[in-house]
């Protein structure tokens, strides 16, 4: 629904989603392939990995709020300064929280060395 949309917000929700839920796609590959070989390389991603599905979820929460904000704009209806807000508050989420998904797949996949690189006794 996005792709159909015109504008510069809808534009970088639809990229930014599209990002985010490739970068979750791939975290939750990553876990399916590597769970019963290192387990522990896993769960060293594990509070990251909630806190990316957290994020590319929202920001489809966010987007599909403001697909509808905008089709009652469109149409006329409602209050036209709630709507407008709505598509600001999902563009403000989408640049500067969905923004940070690619950033969370590289800890998760490649930063399981720098959690478990101490023993118990170096903490």
């Amino acid at each position: 629904q996005l792709a159909g949309m015109a504008g510069a917000d809808f534009q970088a929700m639809r990229r930014q989603l599209s990002e985010g839920s490739a970068a979750l796609e791939a975290v939750v590959e990553y876990v399916a392939a590597n769970m019963k070989t290192d387990i522990k390389a896993v769960f060293a991603g594990s509070v990251l990995y909630l806190k990316l599905a957290g994020i590319v979820l929202g920001g489809w929460q966010m987007a599909r709020a403001a697909l509808i904000a905008q089709r009652k704009l469109d149409a006329g209806e409602g209050d036209a300064a709630f709507y407008s807000a709505k598509i600001g508050t999902a563009r403000f989420f989408v640049d500067h929280i969905l923004s940070q998904a690619s950033g969370l797949r590289t800890a998760i996949i490649d930063g399981s060395a720098g959690v478990l690189a101490l023993s118990e006794d170096q903490f």
